[in-house]
């Protein structure tokens, strides 16, 4: 009824439910997430193949902390670009044992080149921008941190 009441246009009985049925969980799925995020994160600050790394933790400042829930984490987002990106970037890509794309919402870890797949056509704008042409960006998923960080430890070697 309340959506008869307050929306203007209907949903489809189908869509409601798997609306329903993905909330369940929710909260729980973006802990774990946020908590794998963390761990990724720890793991690419340090490695000597890494360049430069974005992660709330680092990055988000006073207007992240400002928003954050007292009980919130950093989601589940990370991005980096690696020493010597021309070379190492594609074949760190390749080697990667994850799903690539950008995030829609999986439970599961997606990487993609960023700023080649939003900008292909404007990179050296996109550049001048902040947003490196070599930048990696990863949605951690709900995985088992240990093999998560052996598939970034196994490609980062590659």
């Amino acid at each position: 009824s309340f959506l008869n009441a307050e929306s203007d246009h209907e949903i489809w009985r189908g869509d409601a439910v798997a609306l329903e049925r993905n909330s369940r969980n929710f909260a729980e799925r973006v802990a774990v997430m946020s908590r794998n995020s963390m761990g990724l994160y720890n793991f690419l600050k340090s490695h000597p193949r890494v360049e430069k790394i974005w992660h709330s933790a680092a990055n988000g400042g006073p207007g992240y902390a400002h928003i954050q829930r007292p009980d919130g984490g950093h989601g589940c987002l990370v991005s980096f670009t690696l020493r010597n990106p021309a070379r190492s970037t594609p074949v760190f890509h390749d080697a990667l044992e994850v799903c690539k794309g950008p995030s829609l919402g999986t439970t599961f870890t997606l990487a993609c080149p960023y700023t080649m797949l939003a900008h292909y056509d404007e990179l050296d704008w996109a550049e001048k921008c902040g947003a490196d042409r070599y930048l990696i960006r990863v949605s951690v998923g709900t995985e088992p941190l240990d093999d998560l960080l052996a598939r970034f430890s196994r490609a980062l070697e590659a």
